[in-house]
C-alpha cells in the first residue's frame, strides 16, 4: 500500500488517548502551516495463526476496526478543524515502520508519548522513541500540553543547532511567541587551592560560550525579524536544566546529531531526558 504524507504534517493514530493528542496537535500546527493533515493508523495483522480460511476472515475483521476507527478520528478532527484537509491511511504494518515510512513524505511527524502496544508505566513507547531517532524530517512527541503563551524552548549545543533554532523560529513566528536559545555547560572542574586562577579561567571559559551563542544566534536573529529571540546560557548538567526550563514552555526543540561511525547513538543523553520527562511537547530536528 502506498503510504500518502502529501509533504503535509503527518500523525500516528491508534485509538489511545496519547494518539488522540498528539493528532489534536498535529491539526492545529497543519493550520497554521496552512498544509493538510494525514493520519497514519498501522495494524499488525500477521500474527494471526488459524487456517487460511479463517485466518483471512480474522485479518479483514482487523482491518475493518481499524478503517472504523480511522475514520472516527478524522470526523472528530474534521469538526473541530473544519478548514483543515485531512486524509488518513489503515497500513497492515509494523507502527514504527509505517509512520517512518510516511515520514519519508511529510515535513512534520507528531506522535503521542505511547500507544496501545505498550507497558502503561512506560513514559516513552517504542514507536515514538524509534521515529524521533530514525525520522528524516523533524518529529514533535506530544507530552504534555505545555504552558499556553510560553516560549519556544531550543536547546543549544554548538553551531550545528542552528537549524533547530531556525525551526523553532518558525513555529514561534507564526504563532507570536518568543524563543528562548539555551546553552548549558559545565565548567571545567579546577585543582584544590587554585581558586583565584579558577575565577578568571571561569570568565575566559563563559565568554567562549557567549561567543558560541552568538555565532549561532544573530545569523538566525537576521532571518526572523519578527521573532524576539533570547539567548541565554546556563551552567550545569544539560539534561536536567532542560526539563526544568520546559516547566514554562509552549515547546522545546532539541537537535539530533547524525551519529558518528558505528558507535554513535542516534540521541544524545539530553534528548532522551527530555524525551521521557519534559513538561511540554518536544520536537526532535536532524541536523
Amino acid at each position: 500500500m502506498e503510504i500518502r504524507a502529501a509533504n503535509g504534517v503527518l500523525a500516528g493514530v491508534d485509538g489511545s488517548v496519547p494518539a488522540a493528542e498528539a493528532a489534536e496537535w498535529a491539526a492545529r500546527e497543519a493550520e497554521s502551516r496552512g498544509t493538510g493533515l494525514h493520519l497514519v493508523h498501522a495494524v499488525n495483522t500477521g500474527t494471526v495463526t488459524l487456517s487460511p480460511r479463517t485466518g483471512a476472515g480474522v485479518t479483514d475483521l482487523i482491518l475493518r476496526e481499524a478503517a472504523e476507527l480511522l475514520e472516527n478520528v478524522q470526523s472528530k478532527l474534521a469538526a473541530a478543524h473544519p478548514g483543515l484537509r485531512i486524509t488518513g491511511d489503515v497500513v497492515p504494518r509494523d507502527a514504527g515502520e509505517a509512520v517512518l515510512t510516511a515520514a519519508e513524505h511529510a515535513s512534520l511527524a507528531v506522535l503521542g508519548t505511547r500507544g496501545h502496544g505498550g507497558f502503561a508505566s512506560l513514559l516513552l513507547g517504542s514507536v515514538s522513541l524509534r521515529v524521533a531517532a530514525h525520522a528524516d524530517c523533524p518529529v514533535v512527541v506530544v507530552r504534555a500540553p505545555g504552558r499556553p503563551g510560553g516560549p519556544v524552548l531550543v536547546a543549544v549545543h554548538d553551531e550545528r543547532d542552528a537549524a533547530a533554532l531556525r525551526f523553532g523560529c518558525e513555529i514561534a513566528a507564526r504563532r507570536g511567541l518568543p524563543v528562548r536559545a539555551v546553552h548549558t555547560w559545565s565548567p571545567v572542574v579546577a585543582d584544590v587551592g587554585r581558586m583565584a586562577p579558577m575565577v578568571d579561567e571561569l570568565g575566559e571559559e563563559s565568554e567562549l560560550h557567549e561567543q558560541l551563542l552568538r555565532r549561532t544566534c544573530d545569523p538566525v536573529r537576521e532571518d526572523y525579524p519578527e521573532v524576539e529571540v533570547e539567548s541565554h546560557q546556563l551552567t550545569g548538567g544539560a539534561a536536567a536544566t532542560l526539563v526544568e526550563e520546559s516547566r514554562t514552555a509552549t515547546l522545546l526543540v532539541a537537535s539530533r546529531h547524525e551519529p558518528a561511525p558505528r558507535f554513535g547513538l542516534r540521541l544524545s543523553t539530553p534528548v532522551h531526558a527530555v524525551l521521557h520527562h519534559a513538561h511540554c511537547p518536544v520536537a526532535v530536528v536532524p541536523v
